[in-house]
This record gives C-alpha cells, sequence and structure tokens, in this order.
C-alpha cells in the first residue's frame, strides 16, 4: 500500500449525538437495570430458604439505593461523559498512521503495519484492532464523511461485517457474575459459597486489570474501577465468615 500524503483529521458530527445517547441507555444502563432486578429475585429466593431478617433488610436497603442510583444518578453522569468525550473526539490519518484523541482517555495511535484486523457493524461504527492487547480505534458511523474514513481504512486491511454489538454479551457476563455472586451471598454450603467466590473474584480482578490497562477506558472509570478490589475482599470475608460458623 502507498503512503498517503496529508494528513486529515476527522470529528463526530453532533447530530449523532441524540442516538448515541439513546444507545447508551438501552445497551447498559437498561441491562443494569435488569441485573438488579434479577439480584433481587434471587435474594428473596434465598431469604425465603431461611435468611435472618437482619440479612433481609440489608440486602433489600442496599439493592434498593443501588436501583435508585442506577435510575437517576448514573443516567445524567453518563450523558455528561458521552457529551465531553463526543465534543473532543478526534480522528487522525496520516501517511502511515491512525490516531484517536478524546478527552479523558489516552491518545491511541496505531501504524498502518500493526492494524491486524477491522470489524465493521454497519449502522454503528468500525473498530480498528491492532497487534497489541487493547489497542483498538472505535470509529462511530456518525463521524465526518464516514464513507472516505471507511474507504481509507479498508485499504489497510479489509473490514469484516460483525451482526451483533458487543455489549450484549459484555451484558449477558455482568448479570451471570452478579447472579452469582448474589447466591454465594446468601447460600449456607461450603460446595456452593467457595466455588463462587473464586469465579466471582476472578471475574472482578480480570475486569480491573482490564479497565486500568485498556486505552479505551475513561479515567474516571479506571479510578471507579478500584472497587472491584472491595468487592473481592467481601467475597474473601464471605469464605472466612462460613468456615467461623462451621467451627
Amino acid at each position: 500500500m502507498h503512503a498517503m500524503e496529508s494528513v486529515r483529521e476527522y470529528r463526530l458530527l453532533p447530530a449523532g449525538l441524540a442516538g448515541a445517547q439513546q444507545r447508551m441507555t438501552n445497551r447498559y444502563l437498561v441491562p443494569q437495570l435488569l441485573i438488579v432486578a434479577l439480584g433481587v429475585v434471587i435474594s428473596a429466593v434465598l431469604a425465603m430458604r431461611g435468611a435472618g431478617l437482619g440479612a433481609v433488610v440489608t440486602s433489600s436497603i442496599v439493592i434498593g439505593l443501588f436501583i435508585t442510583y442506577m435510575s437517576f444518578v448514573a443516567p445524567r453522569r453518563v450523558r455528561r461523559s458521552l457529551v465531553k468525550c463526543w465534543d473532543t473526539y478526534v480522528l487522525t490519518i496520516g501517511p502511515d498512521y491512525l490516531l484517536r484523541r478524546q478527552a479523558d482517555s489516552p491518545d491511541i495511535r496505531l501504524s498502518f503495519t500493526d492494524v491486524k484486523q477491522i470489524e465493521h457493524l454497519p449502522g454503528r461504527y468500525l473498530r480498528v484492532i491492532g497487534n497489541a492487547r487493547y489497542q483498538v480505534i472505535g470509529i462511530p458511523e456518525s463521524i465526518e464523511n464516514f464513507e472516505e474514513v471507511l474507504a481509507t481504512v479498508s485499504r489497510i486491511a479489509p473490514a469484516t461485517n460483525r451482526k451483533t454489538d458487543r455489549s450484549l454479551r459484555n451484558a449477558l457476563w455482568m448479570a451471570g457474575g452478579f447472579a452469582a455472586y448474589m447466591v454465594m451471598l446468601w447460600a449456607r454450603s461450603p460446595k456452593i459459597v467457595i466455588p463462587l467466590a473464586i469465579i466471582v473474584s476472578g471475574l472482578l480482578l480480570w475486569l480491573f486489570w482490564f479497565m486500568q490497562t485498556s486505552p479505551n477506558v475513561l479515567r474516571k472509570a479506571k479510578r471507579t474501577s478500584w472497587i472491584y478490589l472491595g468487592v473481592v475482599l467481601l467475597c474473601i470475608l464471605r469464605v472466612l465468615v462460613l468456615f467461623d460458623h462451621a467451627k
């Protein structure tokens, strides 16, 4: 491939922001509320099988506060963050590189020779994937001159079409992890608690590591991800309490 001589910059179109906000709500906030509702159901079922009143009340308060946060606080924070990221997103295509700059995120620069794969979800975005782990540049279709951008990156590597969004898979993982955590809290058998504590802790540690190392995760989210280590500590304490009661 011949090197391109010019350096071109592309920004996201303001008209695409409303659609992005709606997708963010549908694909992240709504599934999270459903996951919490699943936790309420699991807690209720397990509570009827012998949990104490204090545990039931404590769990209900925690879940209620989380539902309130997800319903009223989180949507506003997500929208503010999305607006800031949308307004500051800049894609630069140079003679032999791609560069993505965005507020609160490290810059991502990919040489053409480092591009391993390009994915295209029609109607949504392009993902330019590099050789290094997590070196991925996302390019929404709501960018200026998208057809020109698509033609340019397709000359670097052929774009393969995706049929589904990755957010669905992520929501399923989140639902499974949350359900496992709730069962671990209420279960009384070591054969259930210990394996689930290991699974949940492993998932949270991986998620923490991913968020700390990925250049596509906002710095604010990186700071928030330290909460996952606190939940891992709760898993360890749950196992220790179980052993203490078994004495």
